[in-house]
């Protein structure tokens, strides 16, 4: 419902650090009920579906990627390090396609195999295409968009996290590998242990940022008005992970109850949920831009209704 009430609390803010108490409890008290007025469970075991069908040849796109530039195996290497951040059963199912891709003669992931990488590129795309629809119901978007459109822009964004996670890659494998080098002994050494987790976080945050700026059909909304659900997403996909790890070692009848499938099972689960997390960090920004009247999108300042965005152009 609109609320023209001029001083109604955060009406005047330009960021969310300038929202009272009063504001935020408005804001989180929405979040709350949009869980269900959004559908956002039902939004993220429809992404979660999508997302088991592309995990696996993104990971393929990721390693012919990685293998035009460097050595695949850090990939490897890299798996290493986000194996306290993810659910055993996860792990092991990612781990062995992995090892599989890995496993096979270089020439598979050549030059001569740039036909093979478009078409798991276009395998994975189906997964940001579908977080792209959810973005689309959270920020109140109608996306009038050609098809065409959709799927190069979810091409184009496919593309850009796996940029990301190459950049990432590198990342990992070389600063650990420089500050054992260095003189500064033991906190050397102990930055090269936190180092590849930090890197990892920095870059899932970067890409959940992304999500949120790109992909619903709106005007970009300000860095300022999506960075608080982007870091509220990524602190609850690790505690999402973490929970899910204790869950998985506690019950060990989840694998005599799934046998064979329980990975993919474990695999699904953890994709729902980490999918539902970055849909709540969604709400979370949707609901921020509501609570202001400001203008919350990119460029010079714009009237309410010109703006090109439904959670910027209203008030809840």
């Amino acid at each position: 419902m609109e609320d023209s009430a001029a001083e109604a609390p955060g009406r005047k803010a330009r960021r969310p650090t300038e929202m009272g108490r009063a504001a935020w409890k408005m804001v989180l008290v929405r979040v709350w009920q949009g869980i269900a007025t959004d559908h956002l469970s039902i939004i993220a075991a429809g992404v979660a579906f999508f997302g088991i069908l592309a995990i696996f040849p993104a990971i393929a796109a990721l390693i012919a990627a990685y293998g035009f530039v460097a050595d695949p195996h850090h990939v490897a290497e890299t798996l290493e390090a986000a194996r306290p951040l993810l659910p055993a059963e996860v792990f092991a199912a990612i781990e062995g396609q992995v090892d599989a891709l890995l496993a096979a003669p270089q020439a598979k992931l050549g030059v001569a195999s740039l036909v093979s990488f478009a078409l798991v590129l276009w395998s994975a795309r189906a997964g940001v295409s579908a977080l792209m629809e959810g973005m689309n119901v959270v920020y109140r978007e109608v996306d009038t968009r050609s098809i065409v459109v959709q799927y190069l822009i979810s091409l184009a964004l496919t593309l850009a996290f796996i940029a990301v996670e190459i950049v990432a890659l590198f990342a990992v494998v070389a600063v650990p590998t420089v500050l054992n080098f260095t003189s500064i002994g033991v906190v050397g050494q102990t930055l090269a242990r936190v180092a590849p987790l930090a890197i990892l976080g920095a870059a899932i945050v970067f890409i959940i940022g992304a999500l949120y700026r790109y992909a619903p059909r709106r005007a970009p909304a300000r860095k300022r008005w999506i960075t608080v659900g982007a870091v509220m997403a990524a602190v609850g996909w690790l505690a999402v992970s973490v929970a899910l790890s204790a869950y998985f070692a506690r019950f060990p009848d989840f694998n005599r109850t799934y046998g064979s499938l329980g990975a993919i099972v474990g695999l699904l689960f953890w994709l729902y949920a980490s999918t539902f997390v970055v849909l709540l960090g969604a709400e979370l920004n949707a609901q921020l831009e509501l609570q202001t009247e400001m203008d919350t999108t990119t460029g010079r300042p714009r009237p309410m209704g010109d703006r090109g965005a439904y959670v910027a152009d209203h008030v809840a």
